[in-house]
């Protein structure tokens, strides 16, 4: 399926990737009734909006699961919708310039104005860190700048501690959108490795 965006085309695909010489989206949904996550048979892009897509969550979910929706931009960002057991919607993006660029963006919308909290992780230990550090070949360094001046505006919003109860605390998933900006899809799959859903999200793509 094909949408238009500001005059181009963004491929738009459920449960799987597709490759028209651009970047694509990957969009799930998946349910955990509390014996594991199952993909379910719905549509992201049927959904006007957040209610919309909530209402389509917690009737396929059922009144004592969860679920979860993945939408992924090829190498540029992520969102993620949780709706918890206690009916507690959350919602995280890593880059809110980007989704609000998406044909997602009415989804979104609530969320492309909000800013991120401050999230402190707790200080590490630094084993000599910071002589590492300085033998670092200068070439080494170049490019890790050239790296973070490219992603250098992006910003991410929502509920960083979507899935801090589960074992993905703010500071740690926010660690892993900025060491990883331009692959959106290693972050979902650390936070689905952790969660339990990772398996399942693989399997549909």
């Amino acid at each position: 399926m094909v949408r238009e965006k500001f005059g181009s085309p963004a491929v738009v695909n459920a449960g799987r990737s597709v490759h028209n010489g651009g970047m694509s989206y990957f969009t799930e949904i998946l349910a955990d009734s509390g014996d594991g996550f199952r993909a379910l048979d719905v549509d992201v892009r049927d959904a006007n909006d957040l209610d919309d897509l909530v209402d389509m969550m917690r009737s396929a979910a059922g009144d004592d699961g969860e679920a979860v929706a993945v939408i992924e931009h090829e190498d540029e960002w992520f969102g993620l919708v949780r709706l918890c057991r206690n009916n507690e919607v959350k919602v995280f993006l890593s880059d809110l310039a980007a989704a609000e660029a998406s044909p997602f963006a009415e989804i979104f919308a609530d969320f492309l104005d909000s800013r991120p909290d401050a999230y402190d992780a707790e200080p590490e230990e630094d084993f000599g860190a910071e002589e590492d550090e300085t033998a670092v070949d200068e070439e080494d360094d170049e490019d890790e700048v050239e790296m973070l001046e490219f992603d250098a505006d992006a910003e991410w919003g929502g509920d960083a501690d979507i899935y801090s109860d589960r074992g993905v605390p703010a500071a740690t998933l926010i660690d892993q959108v900025e060491s990883y900006r331009s692959d959106p899809a290693r972050v979902v799959a650390h936070v689905g490795e952790t969660v339990g859903f990772a398996d399942q999200l693989e399997a549909a793509r």
